[in-house]
């Protein structure tokens, strides 16, 4: 018989409450993180966020790349700000990342026409190498 009035107080002080918050208070509460693990979370989102240089530029006859780096611990992204073949030749411009010390690689190219832009995403690296061809 315990049991079952403990069951009931729960409810019933449970509905005191859902009627004691004022207008549109639940939805107000519902943008505060709800746990401690939830705040957590977002401390930790905060201290891993990336950080990018500024835009680089490799050079070459007939071409060029302008690209940003993006680092967060242990993580290495490349972001391809514009891959531009100059002469539109029919020879393409090439761009050649290498993730390391994985030797995870990424290719891309640009045969003139529209400049090409990418986006390696992240990958677990403590450097990426960027040549141009």
């Amino acid at each position: 018989m315990k049991k079952i009035r403990m069951g009931v107080v729960s409810i019933a002080a449970l509905g005191a409450a859902a009627f004691a918050l004022p207008a549109g208070g639940a939805q107000a509460l519902s943008g505060t993180p709800q746990t401690a693990s939830a705040a957590v979370q977002s401390a930790d989102d905060v201290t891993s966020a990336a950080r990018c240089s500024g835009v680089r530029k490799i050079t070459v006859t007939g071409g060029y790349l302008k690209y940003k780096e993006c680092k967060k611990p242990g993580k290495r992204k490349v972001i391809g700000v514009s891959l531009n073949d100059t002469k539109n030749n029919s020879r393409c411009v090439y761009a050649d990342i290498k993730f390391v010390p994985s030797g995870l690689k990424k290719h891309y190219r640009d045969c003139g026409g529209d400049v090409t832009k990418f986006d390696t995403g992240w990958h677990k690296a403590r450097d990426a190498q960027v040549r141009v061809s």
